[in-house]
């Protein structure tokens, strides 16, 4: 799946914003009322609702025009469209797993020789594998986590065992997110990372564009000194 240009706006936008900016939730409401983190979470695939010729991405929206038309509800998620909102939502799980997937792992291409990584081809091998492993470090951050009971764990099979043998919902948490649907977890855990990505290299550009806005200041401060 290709990564929409606006993936690379959002890292010069961040790098002038600055490192604490691009930290801060995806939440929050920036100063400048469009939040880079957003921006960039809203290039995730997302699933929209369309009853009749009306479209919307809001499920209660959807519900009430459902009503006011009396006319079912369908669930679009990319360029398909399911009737059933359990098919969609599997679709969405796995085309956002592809999506991030794609986004965070380096692709060389044999022809050009350049490596495609965050979205972006990079020709200087060494470029490449400093992007690479900044992406690598930041999603390795990102974990699944486990809750039975009132005993955590960080391994799926000790889950299983610990609610087999105590009858206890498992429930699955990555950051501060909990739930307990499987399906849920994995549409977490890939946001989770995708984001974990972006404010790395964001930070990672804010820091570039300072050292670069120092080396340019440097010469000029000398040369006010020796005069």
């Amino acid at each position: 799946m290709k990564i929409k240009s606006a993936i690379f706006a959002l890292i010069a936008t961040v790098s002038m914003i600055g490192f604490a900016q691009a930290q801060s939730d995806s939440k929050t409401e920036c100063k400048d009322g469009a939040c880079p983190i957003a921006t960039a979470m809203n290039e995730l695939p997302k699933m929209t609702y369309k009853i009749g010729e009306e479209s919307t991405c809001c499920s209660k929206s959807a519900a009430k025009l459902a009503e006011q038309h009396s006319l079912p509800i369908h669930y679009v998620v990319g360029e398909t469209t399911f009737e059933q909102k359990e098919e969609a939502y599997t679709s969405l799980v796995t085309e956002t797993e592809t999506f991030v997937k794609d986004f965070i792992t380096p692709c060389k291409c044999e022809v050009s020789g350049s490596t495609k990584i965050a979205g972006e081809s990079c020709k200087c091998s060494v470029m490449a594998g400093q992007k690479a492993e900044l992406v690598k470090g930041a999603v390795e951050k990102v974990n699944m986590n486990y809750l039975v009971g009132e005993k955590t764990c960080n391994c799926p099979h000790e889950a299983d065992a610990l609610a087999k043998s105590t009858k206890a919902e498992k429930f699955f948490i990555v950051g501060e997110e909990k739930t307990g649907c499987e399906k849920t977890a994995r549409l977490n855990l890939a946001r989770a990372k995708y984001k974990a990505a972006v404010q790395a290299l964001a930070a990672n550009s804010a820091e570039a564009g300072k050292a670069g806005s120092a080396t340019k200041a440097a010469p000029a401060a000398t040369e006010k000194v020796g005069g």
